[in-house]
């Protein structure tokens, strides 16, 4: 009896016990996840203003919608235009514009950096660089269109460009102005510039006016007859004229004449000024009458030749 009394007393002592024992539970915590901040967004950027031309036709196109609205330009608002190689290694073209079926103007065009095309010169008039029809009367006068013939554009820069005839069994070649179609002093190659083609774009950059500029400034003038004075014949020595000092004499109304020996001097190019265009680009453009307009870079005259006030 006393036995059980004392199980029976240590069983409720150890209940006791328990429950004066508090039973801990884990406490419920709330995990707040933590996001990382999101990045803040990149000021969103202004579109480039330098737009390239993706593709010749694309640079042709812009090129002659910036001309086509200058003074004696309007037809090349309609116009349309063939483009030819100016041959192996030169990366350029002219670019012969047509309005109403006839002959127009023209451009050289040259590939620039990625994507661009530079414009080297350009024209006005039924009479333009490496014109098919003037050709063809250059051989009809050089009796030449009878025999068979190879043609060839050459292409060393502004005011020296070429055709190259060679006719089957000949034993010379001959060599035409490209722009006036006369016939050149010299029957083979060693008068030519000596500068190799390029062998790659960038090499013949002449200026840096691509597909993207515009014309910013221009003045015509009314060109002199380059015969009435002969300074340039008479050896009167020209001098290197600041393009300040040129657009100063075109405003006046004097009519300053430039010259050019070319191909080792066998061929001097009297050319009587008629105005000038300058491009966003920098490039400056100085308009000449040869049978009719054309616009040459300033820098590539400056190497060339002299202009006479």
């Amino acid at each position: 009896m006393k036995k059980f009394t004392f199980a029976l007393v240590s069983l409720l002592l150890g209940t006791s016990l328990l429950a004066a024992w508090p039973l801990e539970s884990p406490s419920a915590h709330a995990v707040e996840e933590t996001k990382p901040a999101a990045p803040p967004s990149a000021p969103p950027k202004e579109p480039a203003a330098d737009i390239a031309a993706p593709t010749l036709q694309a640079a042709v196109e812009r090129f002659m919608k910036q001309l086509a609205l200058q003074p004696g330009f309007e037809p090349w608002q309609q116009a349309t235009w063939t483009s030819y190689p100016l041959g192996p290694g030169m990366h350029g073209w002219v670019i012969i514009v047509s309005a109403e079926g006839s002959e127009a103007g023209y451009l050289v065009i040259h590939s620039g950096e990625a994507d661009t095309y530079r414009l080297t010169e350009y024209g006005k008039g039924s009479y333009p660089l490496f014109s098919l029809q003037t050709l063809h009367r250059s051989l009809v006068q050089l009796e030449l269109i009878e025999y068979p013939h190879q043609t060839e554009r050459l292409y060393f820069g502004p005011l020296q460009a070429l055709w190259k005839i060679t006719v089957q069994n000949a034993d010379r070649i001959w060599y035409i102005d490209a722009k006036t179609g006369e016939e050149m002093p010299f029957t083979g190659d060693a008068k030519l510039p000596k500068s190799k083609p390029p062998s790659g774009p960038n090499v013949q950059a002449f200026t840096t006016t691509d597909a993207k500029h515009t014309i910013k400034e221009s003045g015509q003038s009314e060109p002199a007859e380059p015969y009435a004075r002969l300074p340039w014949v008479q050896s009167q020595s020209g001098k290197p004229l600041p393009f300040d000092d040129l657009k100063q004499l075109i405003a006046q109304g004097s009519k300053p004449v430039y010259a050019a020996q070319l191909y080792e001097g066998s061929v001097t190019v009297p050319l009587p000024v008629a105005g000038f265009q300058v491009w966003s680009s920098g490039d400056r453009f100085v308009q000449f009458r040869q049978d009719d307009d054309r616009f040459l870079p300033y820098e590539a005259l400056q190497r060339l030749g002299r202009f006479y006030p």
